[in-house]
């Protein structure tokens, strides 16, 4: 069996960051090929199985901290997962996890810059997903870790058991009967066929809808699937309801991938999260409804002046049982000229709040949180400055490309402000409404994630005022070593 080369590859992604209304870059990191790789402080017996000789190349992330692996296999038969799967069941966790899939895989990350993504190039059999338990643990069930990812799947819940996804069919050298499953495996078909031969072809969901406070079901609920369309955004295509149980079953749904969104009158609608259906997939559920309520309060200015015209939104919302509730719609309000706001229809619990207004800041920790409901908020505006500036290289020169510009303040990362921008082709940049504080400002993509101060300038920013900096770019400083 031949493998690619081994060579280490850096993809950037872009992504929202609900907390802040900027853009910021992050990173997923990884190599092709096989050489040995260490232990990363996995679950005892990961390594094993992450070195095995079929591995195509792994990926390493996910933005802001790090921790999931995900290494990709090729394998001549079901001999040969079978070995594998032995040495997974070595592994000393509480739980392991076989899950079964449709085929054919086609990995992104075997894709190079310049090919297409054929189906024999980058065809993958199985994988073998593991997380640095701390890791885990840091991004999702700190005290601190809402603020960033109380919409995540994995809020609040235990370390993911390490698991492999076995593909079957479109390729594949695996044959499902004949893999022999050691007994401390637990295996979850996500094929509808495994329910019902009637379920082939097609996508199926069946989930169970109840009332958050009492725990009774939901009768008459709707299960929505919505799908992105370039130009009109989230469109709802399908939907099914609960009945007296608060049970709803929705077959031969359409290849593709949709948003899972569930909704039930005199209660808050929810999204339940992405439904993967680019091959039939099978996806269970069991979800929670809360009663709408609100919050209310007033946004001032520094010298308790009102604010007219700020948005304020409710984000990071949690409902009673603990756990995210991402909610279907926008939850923002618009003060009036007495600097008041209510934002209606938002499930009972807690929630963070953002607020803009032009070249203004919230000066409240956005790590706050506020129940729902609240009557009293006041939130504090602040005025904010600008920085701009040029990158040159190390000899004083425009550079002969654009490249990245980061700043970030240097306060605990629960309250950290950044952003990110490209500089003009000039050298030029500029950020605007930066809040009042100490920065770091440098094109080093490690000064956003480790603090690393290399060729960063540090600042200190006062309300309305204009800095101009001059940051020195050193080649391959944005290329992790």
């Amino acid at each position: 069996m031949s493998h690619k080369t081994n060579k280490l590859r850096i993809l950037v992604i872009f992504c929202i960051v609900f907390l802040l209304p900027k853009l910021c870059m992050s990173l997923i990191t990884g190599e092709h090929g096989n050489r040995p790789t260490e232990d990363r402080g996995w679950p005892i017996g990961s390594v094993q199985i992450a070195n095995l000789p079929s591995r195509l190349g792994y990926w390493e992330g996910p933005p802001f901290g790090g921790g999931e692996y995900c290494f990709l296999y090729r394998c001549q038969d079901t001999n040969e997962f079978d070995q594998a799967l032995k040495i997974f069941s070595s592994i000393q966790a509480s739980e392991l996890e076989l899950i079964i899939h449709n085929g054919p895989e086609c990995s992104f990350w075997l894709r190079e810059n310049n090919e297409e993504l054929s189906e024999e190039e980058n065809r993958v059999d199985w994988t073998f997903t593991v997380w640095v338990p701390d890791n885990w643990n840091r991004l999702f069930n700190s005290p601190r870790s809402y603020t960033l990812s109380s919409d995540h799947p994995n809020f609040k819940k235990p370390v993911a058991a390490p698991k492999i996804d076995l593909y079957i069919g479109g390729g594949g050298s695996v044959v499902w009967e004949d893999v022999k499953v050691p007994k401390n495996v637990a295996v979850i078909d996500k094929r509808p066929s495994s329910i019902s031969a009637k379920f082939a072809g097609g996508g199926l969901i069946r989930s169970k809808v109840f009332d958050m406070a009492t725990g009774q079901p939901i009768v008459g609920a709707e299960i929505v699937l919505a799908k992105h369309r370039d130009k009109e955004g989230w469109k709802e295509l399908i939907q099914g309801e609960t009945d007296n149980q608060g049970f709803c079953q929705i077959a031969d749904i359409p290849l593709g991938y949709y948003e899972i969104r569930v909704k039930a009158k005199d209660y808050v609608p929810r999204k339940q999260g992405g439904y993967n259906n680019q091959r039939p997939e099978y996806h269970q559920f069991e979800i929670g409804l809360a009663h709408p309520s609100y919050i209310k309060g007033t946004v001032v200015g520094s010298v308790g002046n009102p604010i007219e015209g700020a948005k304020v939104s409710a984000i990071n919302i949690i409902g009673t049982d603990g756990f995210g509730y991402p909610c279907v719609d926008d939850k923002s309000a618009i003060t009036d000229k007495h600097g008041r706001f209510e934002i209606r229809s938002l499930p009972i619990g807690l929630a963070s709040i953002m607020c803009y207004a032009e070249s203004l800041h919230l000066k409240n920790p956005i790590s706050e949180q506020y129940p729902i409901p609240s009557d009293e908020i006041k939130l504090t505006m602040t005025g904010t400055g600008t920085v701009q500036g040029k990158v040159v290289d190390e000899n004083g020169k425009t550079l002969s490309r654009k490249v990245s510009v980061h700043i970030c303040s240097t306060g605990e990362q629960i309250d950290k402000w950044f952003s990110t921008c490209h500089c003009e082709e000039d050298g030029s940049f500029k950020f605007t409404d930066v809040p009042p504080g100490e920065y770091l400002v440098g094109t080093n993509w490690r000064l956003l994630t480790e603090g690393d101060k290399t060729n960063a300038e540090l600042i200190l920013v006062e309300a309305g005022k204009i800095y101009e900096l001059e940051i020195v770019h050193i080649n391959n400083s944005d290329v992790k070593n």
